[in-house]
């Protein structure tokens, strides 16, 4: 007797709202499920020295006709970019941003920089590459794999002029700078890389023609 009510009374039960808020969550769970397969299937850029601090540094050239409020800065770099992404993606542009001493941000593109000859050890001497936004043959930008790294070197250029709030923010003789990669589609990837000092006279002995090649990129007229 007491079974048959049981079974009685179970049957009475409305099971439908039940199996509705069922079905809600599980398509709560399958849409949280893609959403987070479409967040970590694409592709995600960083860049970086190539080993630790080396090769990231930044100079000053003095203004050849003396003229203390125009100043040419040159931030240089042996830096890797890497798709640690799942999906490949092409650069379209590349650009660092730095903060000067009145806090305003200055940004510069890439500079197509002639290629730094270095010595190597029991072999002469060895062209390092420069890496530039360059385009393939099908007029678009070559794509960067998912889990590979081009490395070479990125040169950015800031011309200044005015007091002195209008100079570089610098820290311990370092300028910390953001760069910015835009890839397929507009989006946006961002690191921080910080750049340090060297003279201007010793940077020279790596890049050749590195005086007239900032004078030329920067389009100052001479006064």
């Amino acid at each position: 007797m007491d079974s048959m009510y049981l079974i009685g009374s179970i049957a009475a039960i409305d099971w439908q709202p039940f199996l509705l808020a069922a079905v809600a969550i599980l398509s709560l769970v399958n849409g949280f499920s893609v959403l987070q397969n479409n967040l970590s299937d694409r592709p995600d850029l960083k860049i970086a020295p190539v080993q630790d601090d080396n090769w990231v540094w930044w100079s000053e050239l003095k203004d050849p006709a003396g003229n203390p409020e125009i100043r040419r800065y040159i931030l240089v770099g042996n830096l890797a970019r890497s798709n640690i992404g799942r999906r490949p993606t092409s650069v379209v542009s590349t650009e660092l941003c730095i903060r000067m001493r009145n806090l305003k941000p200055a940004r510069s593109p890439l500079f197509d920089v002639p290629p730094p000859v270095i010595p190597v050890s029991n072999a002469g001497t060895a062209t390092l590459p420069v890496l530039r936004d360059r385009k393939d043959g099908l007029g678009g930008q070559p794509l960067l794999q998912p889990g590979e790294m081009v490395s070479g070197i990125h040169c950015f250029l800031f011309g200044m002029y005015g007091g002195e709030l209008w100079r570089p923010k610098i820290e311990d003789g370092i300028i910390h700078g953001v760069i910015e990669m835009i890839g397929t589609f507009g989006r946006s990837y961002k690191s921080k890389v910080d750049f340090h000092f060297m003279p201007f006279e010793q940077l020279e002995t790596l890049f050749p023609d590195l005086q007239p090649f900032i004078i030329q990129s920067l389009d100052y007229e001479e006064t």
